[in-house]
């Protein structure tokens, strides 16, 4: 993180987690956002992005699967990113009518990740990533620049008339 990025307000697209390596990336995208009349942040539209080259029998595996954000998923993912620091495994959005995140400890510098689609095809992928003290810096970096995006109102939309 940069002096310019502690300045600089959230803007989109922006994203909430990103776990890669040299061959694996798994990434959730924000795009836009909806508003409530009052210009507070409803959920956020994005996708979840995996790109997957370097699996087991040298096949790999890429898609895009559209996803909504609420602020309760925004808030359940800090627990995910303080649960995995403190050393649990974690799901974010377990049972839930969206695409679920399954985050387990293989060694201590390695997470299994595994995103579960069970409103569209049905499938999982899992793939293992290296993490640090870097990683989750900015993880929960990423983390407050969706807070903020969920913070901040919309502009008023301007009124026309034909007086």
């Amino acid at each position: 993180m940069t002096s310019q990025d502690a300045v600089r307000p959230a803007e989109l697209p922006c994203e909430l987690f990103r776990f890669e390596d040299d061959w694996n990336t798994v990434v959730l995208r924000l795009d836009s956002l909806d508003h409530r009349s009052d210009g507070t942040a409803v959920q956020a539209r994005g996708t979840i992005e995996i790109d997957c080259g370097n699996l087991s029998a040298g096949r790999g595996v890429r898609g895009i699967m559209p996803t909504f954000v609420g602020s309760e998923d925004v808030d359940a993912w800090q627990q995910v990113l303080d649960s995995l620091d403190m050393g649990y495994d974690i799901a974010w959005r377990e049972n839930l009518r969206a695409t679920e995140v399954h985050v387990r400890w293989e060694e201590d510098d390695l997470l299994v990740v595994t995103v579960r689609d069970r409103m569209g095809l049905l499938t999982d992928v899992t793939t293992a990533v290296p993490v640090s003290d870097e990683w989750f810096d900015d993880a929960y970096h990423r983390l407050g620049r969706v807070h903020e995006l969920f913070e901040r109102r919309s502009p008023p939309r301007s009124v026309v008339s034909d007086a």
